[in-house]
C-alpha cells in the first residue's frame, strides 16, 4: 500500500533543443539596412609630385546562417561581373569605363579584404574561402530585414582598396562594376 505523497518512480529526460532558420540565411550590410549597396570606391586625384589617382571604402558586412551563428564554418565567395580583363591578377577586382572599351586604361582594379576574426583575409576574384571558427566567433546581435527578433550574425567587414596608379594611364570619366557576394552554409545543422 502506497502512502499518499510517496513517488514509486522517478525519471529525468533531457531536451536539446536547435532552433534554426534556413529560410533567412542572409549577407547582411548594416549601412544599407533595407537597400542593396552602392558603394564608392571614394577614388582621390593627388596633383603631386606626378598625378595619381587612389581610394578605399570600408563596408561593414554580417553573415547569418540561419542558426544563430553556430555553423562551424561558413564558405563565401566575391566576384565582380565585368568585362574579361586577361593578365590582370587573381586578387584584383574591376570597375569600367562607362564609355566601354576592354583596354587596361578603361578599368580600375582593386583588392578585397574580409576580416574574419580579427584576422583580414586577401580575397582573390572568384575564389571560395572557406571562413572556420563562425560557432566561436564574436557575434553582432541584430534584426535582419524582414524579421522581429534579433538574431546573431558574424561580423566580416570589407575594405575595397584601389592602389595608386598614375592618372595618365586611366581614361577620364565614371566607372561602375557590379560585385556579387555568396556564401554557402553547411547542409549539416548542429
Amino acid at each position: 500500500m502506497q502512502k499518499e505523497g510517496m513517488a514509486l518512480a522517478s525519471q529525468t529526460f533531457t531536451f536539446e533543443l536547435t532552433i534554426t532558420d534556413h529560410d533567412r540565411v542572409s549577407i547582411y550590410f548594416p549601412e544599407y539596412d533595407q537597400a542593396t549597396p552602392h558603394v564608392g570606391l571614394n577614388v582621390k586625384y593627388n596633383p603631386f609630385p606626378t598625378p595619381t589617382i587612389a581610394g578605399k571604402r570600408e563596408l561593414e558586412m554580417c553573415l547569418y546562417d540561419g542558426l544563430g551563428s553556430q555553423s562551424n564554418y561558413l564558405e563565401v565567395t566575391i566576384s565582380d561581373s565585368g568585362r574579361a580583363a586577361p593578365g590582370r591578377p587573381l586578387d584584383r577586382f574591376s570597375v569600367w569605363h562607362e564609355g566601354g572599351g576592354g583596354a587596361e586604361r578603361d578599368r580600375l582594379d582593386y583588392t578585397i579584404q574580409l576580416q574574419h576574426a580579427g584576422v583580414p583575409i586577401s580575397m582573390e576574384n572568384g575564389r571560395l574561402q572557406p571562413l572556420s571558427g563562425i560557432d566561436t566567433a564574436d557575434l553582432r546581435l541584430v534584426v535582419l530585414p524582414g524579421m522581429s527578433q534579433p538574431v546573431y550574425c558574424v561580423p566580416t567587414p570589407l575594405t575595397l582598396e584601389m592602389p595608386r596608379v598614375d592618372a595618365s594611364t586611366k581614361a577620364n570619366g565614371y566607372y561602375s562594376g557590379n560585385l556579387r557576394i555568396l556564401m554557402n552554409v553547411p547542409t549539416t545543422t548542429p
